[in-house]
């Protein structure tokens, strides 16, 4: 009884209060804990207020989403060491599972869910909004691969969406728990060893590809940890910790694990998700003052932090045309000198939003099409491929005006976080997170934050109207 009393202080369950599943001091009960937590995130059966399945397939279409996306997340993580492992075992094309069961889960998703109306409304809008993005890219020119190639980048964004409409999206972000403690662990480890696969390339469909980056920042070297780049283990770390922290309940715990996620971060040397990391405690606290206010005060504030965050993510790609070179005269520097942010404003910002035919009214609606820029651009184009490293930039170039949609679906998943219960809190939290990172990574190309923006961007039903719950225990089950 008593160290159930200690860690009740110390974490929360899944239902949103304070307990630990273990005893502090118990090896056998800490063991039993993580393999109930791995039964329950795989668990076919319903949690509470999760959706309920209609059939047999709907409810393993679920599971299976669940597998995907844990899938994705772990072998992210994981990225660099895969890359380095797999092809000498000759299973190269092993890395590439969670997107095979992604497609598999998509389908099986589509197909159980066709008997409920919220559902069909989301599927059909997203049937819609991509046939058209995929017409317009061949009406555009794009090559065929190209086009492949972009859908399959947004795979776990589409992941990430059926999961949020199933509320099922818990169960993955209670998975990206422990991965905070081994992407952390993996960059401050490699301060001190240099890891093999860095620099390590292999072949995939007569393609050479590196297992992960080398690569330096300010003369510094950018550490990559178990992933494939420095920006992805930062972007992990910082998502994962919004995980942890609404599980951890201590002050002092919370702390230390930012202090170490965001040192971590630092050596990645990646700058936007540092930000987005040191601006978490702030956002916590007006989080915190905001759920203490009436509704419409709540509304408002939540509107004012996204807002701040949107501007940070347009106002740098929009003012580099007109202002980039009064802001670094002097370039982007050379060797120790050299700035990635100096680059961006004067070059990565500029040459993407060139991308896009501005004087053709029909690229100022659609963009330059699916496969326009990013990675896709390899594949045929890459003598003018460009990263975006920017999410404004990102989505302005693929999909013109109509990114703005984005916009709102941001704002929706903001106002509905901050008016939930305590898993809001977290939630708000990682829309911050995401945009902090997109001010400087388009997002898109990064698997953890780009299942995050697909959770946030889904069209969800009301946790009270599927469990069936009075609102006094509804409020207690959030």
């Amino acid at each position: 009884m008593a160290n159930a009393r200690t860690c009740s202080r110390r974490f929360t369950d899944d239902t949103g209060n304070r307990r630990s599943p273990a005893g502090p001091g118990s090896r056998q009960e800490f063991g039993m804990s993580w393999a109930q937590a791995i039964s329950s995130t795989f668990s076919l059966r319903r949690k509470a207020g999760e959706v309920r399945g209609l059939t047999v397939l709907d409810e393993f279409a679920g599971l299976m989403l669940v597998v995907a996306a844990v899938g994705y997340l772990y072998f992210d993580t994981f990225g660099g060491v895969i890359r380095w492992v797999f092809p000498m075992a000759g299973l190269t094309l092993l890395a590439y599972a969670p997107a095979g069961i992604a497609i598999l889960a998509l389908l099986a998703h589509a197909v159980g869910r066709m008997g409920d109306g919220n559902s069909v409304i989301s599927m059909t809008t997203a049937l819609v909004f991509s046939t058209i993005a995929i017409l317009v890219s061949l009406l555009m020119g794009r090559n065929v691969a190209e086009i492949l190639f972009a859908i399959y980048i947004w795979i776990p964004f589409f992941v990430g969406a059926a999961l949020a409409q199933r509320r099922m999206q818990d169960r993955v972000i209670n998975a990206m728990i422990p991965l905070f403690f081994i992407a952390t662990a993996g960059v401050l480890i490699n301060i001190f060893v240099n890891y093999p696969w860095v620099d390590a390339t292999y072949e995939v469909l007569g393609v050479q590809k590196e297992a992960a980056r080398d690569w330096k920042a300010y003369g510094v070297q950018r550490l990559s940890g178990l992933s494939r780049a420095s920006y992805t283990a930062a972007a992990q770390i910082l998502i994962c910790y919004c995980a942890l922290e609404y599980r951890v309940r201590p002050l002092v715990w919370r702390s230390i694990a930012w202090v170490a996620g965001i040192a971590a971060i630092h050596y990645t040397t990646s700058k936007s998700p540092e930000l987005a990391m040191a601006a978490l405690p702030v956002t916590y606290l007006v989080i915190g003052r905001l759920r203490q206010t009436d509704g419409v005060r709540q509304k408002w504030g939540a509107i004012a932090v996204i807002s701040a965050w949107l501007l940070v993510v347009f106002a740098g790609p929009l003012l580099s045309l007109p202002y980039g070179t009064r802001l670094f005269p002097a370039g982007v520097g050379y060797g120790i000198g050299y700035s990635s942010f100096a680059d961006r404003v004067l070059n990565t910002w500029p040459n993407a939003l060139r991308l896009v035919d501005w004087r053709n009214p029909a690229e100022w609606l659609v963009g330059a099409g699916l496969g326009g820029i990013g990675s896709p651009q390899t594949l045929f184009h890459a003598d003018i491929m460009n990263p975006g490293d920017n999410m404004a930039v990102y989505l302005m170039v693929s999909f013109g005006l109509l990114s703005l949609g984005f916009v709102y679906l941001i704002f929706r998943g903001g106002l509905r976080a901050i008016e939930a219960g305590g898993r809001g809190r977290r939630d708000f939290a990682m829309i911050v997170a995401v945009l902090g990172i997109g001010s400087m990574a388009n997002v898109i190309e990064s698997i953890f934050p780009v299942m995050v923006l697909g959770m946030i961007c889904a069209r969800q039903r009301s946790r009270r109207a599927e469990a069936g719950l009075p609102i006094a225990d509804l409020q207690r089950e959030t």
